[in-house]
This record gives structure tokens, C-alpha cells and sequence, in this order.
């Protein structure tokens, strides 16, 4: 379904930076979810197994789990469109984050998440989200991310 990346976008952050330990992808957190993004053909995709204790109840990924991965993703969504338009590495932070949970994302599949800039303004890009599993897309998610200042 999606090509195996190059490389993962959170994998570029220097070690010791802060954003290494964000609960969502960071890959120094050894209690977060670890996910990684990569950018392919003007869109940021993410592949997420959720495990057992991800679980709402039997057989289903809590919502909680579901906001945290595509605010996550939706976040790196917009760093990747950033560096692509303008050619530098800055990071976003989130300003609003809304999720429509469609149906019940079951645990045992792995969840593909889908994302598109598709508004710039100011400091801010909009991201819309989408999140599969197999054929069944079971959230969407539109996040607005604030650039931080460039030092």
C-alpha cells in the first residue's frame, strides 16, 4: 500500500533535542508511542501498530491514543510541507487540533494516517488527516500547528 520511506522525519532530530521526548514520536520516550512520518509525493505518511494496552475496550484503539498519533502526525505534516516550500528544518507546535472519529479503529490492524498541508498563514499551516485501517478510513483530523520562532 505505501512505499517503504527513506527515512523518517523524526530520525532527523539532533539527540538531546527537546522534541526527542514528545509522548506521541518521540524516540527518546520509552513510555510514548514512537511513531514515525515521512514525507511522499506532497503528502507525510504514518504507519501505527497500536498494541494491547492502547485499548478503549475489547478490540478497539482508545480515542485518546487515535488524537495523540494524528496530532503527532499532523505536526510533522506540517514541518515536512515547511521544509519543502521554504527549503529549512523548523518545528510546529499544536494551536487546535479537531478529530471526527468515524467508527471504531480496531487494535489489530496496522493504521495507516494520511496527511496534507492545505493552508498557510502567517506562522500557521492546516493540515488535514486521515487515519485507515485496511480500506476503512475510521478518523479525520484538521490541525492548525504554529511555527516556532526561528532562532
Amino acid at each position: 500500500m505505501c512505499n517503504t520511506p527513506r527515512s523518517f522525519l523524526q530520525d532527523e532530530l539532533p539527540k538531546g533535542s527537546g522534541a526527542r521526548v514528545c509522548f506521541g514520536c518521540g524516540a527518546d520516550n520509552v513510555h510514548g508511542l514512537r511513531i514515525k512520518s515521512w514525507a511522499e509525493k506532497g503528502k507525510c505518511l504514518c504507519r501505527f501498530h497500536p498494541e494491547p494496552h492502547h485499548t478503549a475496550f475489547p478490540g478497539v484503539v482508545n480515542g485518546g491514543v487515535i488524537a495523540t498519533v494524528l496530532d503527532c502526525h499532523g505536526i510533522w505534516t506540517a514541518v515536512a510541507y515547511y521544509r519543502e516550500k521554504y527549503g529549512k528544518a523548523v518545528m510546529f507546535v499544536t494551536r487546535k487540533l479537531t478529530v471526527e472519529y468515524l467508527k471504531p479503529t480496531p487494535l489489530g490492524p496496522e493504521l495507516i494516517l494520511e496527511g496534507r498541508a492545505v493552508r498557510e498563514g502567517g506562522r500557521s499551516v492546516t493540515v488535514e488527516l486521515e487515519m485507515r485501517a485496511g480500506n476503512e478510513v475510521t478518523a479525520r483530523a484538521e490541525l492548525v500547528g504554529v511555527r516556532l520562532e526561528d532562532e
